[in-house]
């Protein structure tokens, strides 16, 4: 077995016994200690809309982030200017991504695809959108935050 199988196993396990017989179902891990969602939006640098996402960001109280696979995590480019929309996972001191990249040229979006893979001692982690190759730490003005846990 896996790390990861076996945590949410075991957090099922439990939870399941501490919660009178209730386990946790459709959420990855178990032991959330919250999930939050959000949206972002950036401009088009060339004027108009850029691009879009939403994200729902859980983290448990180990500081184990994910996103949640039950609910729509997305980025869609909404115009053809040029450039494409990124989504970015800041976590760890680091950056990871992108996630997901979405142009024009594709319909209906692309969907967000990110777990940690590990536990982590840093609880901050965010979720940003970005148009074309910037990143959250160019400072721009192409980034915007989407969701993050602190």
């Amino acid at each position: 077995m896996t790390n990861s199988v076996f945590r949410r196993a075991a957090a099922v396990l439990v939870a399941a016994v501490l919660g009178g017989g209730t386990a946790l179902t459709g959420v990855s891990p178990a032991f959330a200690e919250g999930c939050l969602s959000g949206r972002g939006d950036v401009p088009s640098p060339k004027g108009g809309p850029g691009a879009t996402a939403t994200a729902t960001l859980c983290v448990n109280s180990a500081g184990y982030a994910w996103l949640d696979t039950n609910r729509t995590n997305t980025v869609t480019d909404l115009s053809g200017d040029g450039y494409a929309a990124r989504v970015y996972v800041y976590w760890n001191r680091g950056y990871s991504g992108a996630i997901a990249v979405d142009d024009t040229s594709s319909s209906g979006g692309a969907r967000l695809s990110w777990e940690s893979g590990v536990g982590t001692q840093y609880r901050w982690t965010e979720v940003f959108v970005c148009l074309g190759y910037s990143r959250p730490d160019d400072y721009n003005g192409r980034c915007d935050s989407i969701v993050y846990n602190n």
